[in-house]
């Protein structure tokens, strides 16, 4: 098994996490795409029943939870500081492990957080299909479509976000290194 840089490896997680990416917005653009056809070729009138207005509000609350829930994971999980803490943790379970190990478990951990963030982003545009389906109104549909979309879109896995995260490791083990000299 070869040693890789931080770098590189760095790069590969990106790279691995723009295909998950491009599926999930895909398959949102698809889902909300059918849907949309559907509504301009069929000529469908909105299903007026006595729960109309309850489940446009429940389908509103869950849609601004989503959103809530996705800034607060956003803010919580993807800043630097976070990523030094998480690195330092790492790095205090197991202080034997190299480098490279390390920074996989990182990779995998916050990994696993985007795409947390970008199945909710997903799940907004489909709350709004849903609610297409069971009442015909489309307004919804389109409104939740471009909140989940700009969710999805603004959580892009950017290589600049995770820049310093070679410089971070350096820094861990830099630390650990002095404190043993201690």
């Amino acid at each position: 098994m070869s040693t890789q840089d931080p770098q590189t490896i760095i790069e590969s997680f990106i790279r691995r996490l723009k295909v998950t990416w491009q599926s999930l917005v895909l398959f949102g653009i698809l889902i909300y795409g059918l849907s949309f056809v559907y509504r301009l070729r069929a000529e469908t009138a909105i299903k007026y029943f006595s729960s109309l207005p309850v489940l446009n509000w429940i389908s509103f609350f869950i849609a601004v939870a989503l959103a809530v829930y996705i800034l607060h994971l956003k803010r919580s999980y993807f800043r630097l500081k976070f990523f030094n803490e998480l690195l330092k943790e790492l790095h205090k379970e197991d202080p034997k492990l190299p480098g490279e190990q390390l920074l996989r478990q990182f990779t995998r951990y916050i990994g696993k957080k985007m795409k947390i963030v970008w199945t909710l982003g997903l799940v907004i545009i489909l709350v709004g299909v849903a609610y297409y389906w069971i009442t015909f109104d489309a307004w919804n549909m389109h409104i939740y479509f471009i909140v989940g979309l700009y969710s999805l879109v603004i959580n892009y896995p950017r290589t600049d976000l995770f820049i310093d995260v070679p410089y971070l490791l350096k820094e861990v083990f830099r630390e650990a290194q002095k404190d043993t000299s201690d």
